[in-house]
């Protein structure tokens, strides 16, 4: 089966996919070490020569699905139209598979491959293990979807452990040339893909509890937390803030950007994608607040200075009236 070139056109019905698009997007937890990322994007120009492969990110912690599922959300808006390839999976081990067997134990298996069109033309292939349910919802939701099941599209003789090569990379590259996406495999209801969610803020008061949800390059902790939740709470722009968190209470404030703070100084501000974050002026807030992704925090007020006991008013003797 052989694909088109791409055109840059875009198939406005989901699920037709008769016509080419210009772009494979690309994330994985498949890093730089090796040549993983390269071999992937070998099969794609193999399949799909005319299309062209931007890397998303392949810095992905190891099968944490939900730290990709994330990163692909928050990235997928500024990403072209297109066939979004994301590959991050854990193997299931289960019994009464029908694999063979090593030392008595069941063999693992691959989690089904999903294609899934959304409603503005994109296409999502990937493990249904929840991985692009973010992404979806930032895009309408998913329309159509299809089982990856027809083995003729696939490299001969997949590995188990590759999978990313040798059936994600080349349906991907085909559905990218014009394929249709009935012929990845069976029609599946939307309703039955794996979904993830992410956790929400809590505001309690004069007081709020978030999650870390993501460290980026620079160690900068991004939280499921907004600029209105704070204000919900209580806590406006320029307040001192007390975070506590993992064992420890940190005090610092809540500014406009890092930069307002002393170099190696702490602050609570609103980070790229508008979520409120801690960071460090030319440093690093995972190190310095030991925090990571996941761990919960409460922000608040920090407790009031005791204004000591009260004076007795003064008395005030009114002149007799004559």
């Amino acid at each position: 089966m052989t694909s088109g070139g791409a055109s840059g056109t875009v198939e406005s019905v989901p699920g037709a996919g008769t016509r080419p698009v210009a772009w494979v997007t690309f994330l994985s937890d498949y890093g730089l070490d090796d040549t993983c990322v390269g071999v992937v994007h070998g099969v794609i120009a193999r399949h799909a020569p005319a299309v062209r492969v931007l890397d998303v990110c392949h810095a992905v912690a190891p099968q944490d699905i939900e730290h990709g599922a994330g990163l692909l959300a928050d990235s997928v808006c500024y990403l072209p139209v297109g066939v979004h390839l994301a590959v991050v999976e854990r193997l299931e081990v289960s019994a009464g598979t029908g694999r063979p067997e090593r030392g008595g134990q069941p063999a693992a298996s691959a989690t089904r491959g999903v294609a899934i069109r959304t409603a503005d033309g994109s296409t999502f292939v990937a493990p249904d293990n929840g991985l692009t349910s973010l992404a979806w919802d930032v895009l309408g939701g998913a329309a159509v979807a299809h089982e990856i099941s027809n083995p003729g599209l696939w490299l001969p003789l997949p590995s188990a452990v590759f999978r990313g090569r040798d059936v994600y990379a080349p349906v991907a590259a085909r559905l990218a040339g014009g394929l249709a996406l009935a012929e990845v495999g069976p029609r599946v209801e939307p309703e039955s893909l794996v979904r993830l969610s992410r956790p929400a803020c809590v505001v309690d008061d004069d007081h709020l509890h978030g999650q870390v949800l993501a460290v980026d390059h620079f160690g900068n902790l991004s939280l499921n937390v907004t600029r209105s939740d704070l204000e919900a709470a209580g806590m406006l722009l320029g307040d001192v803030v007390e975070i506590r968190g993992a064992g420890r209470e940190h005090t610092l404030p809540f500014t406009y950007t890092y930069g307002d703070v002393p170099v190696g100084q702490a602050a609570l501000c609103e980070d790229a994608l508008r979520r409120v974050m801690l960071a460090v002026n030319c440093g690093r807030a995972s190190d310095l607040l030991r925090l990571g992704r996941g761990d919960t925090v409460v922000i608040g007020q920090p407790p009031r200075e005791p204004v000591g006991p009260a004076r007795p008013a003064p008395v005030v003797r009114l002149p007799a009236l004559t």
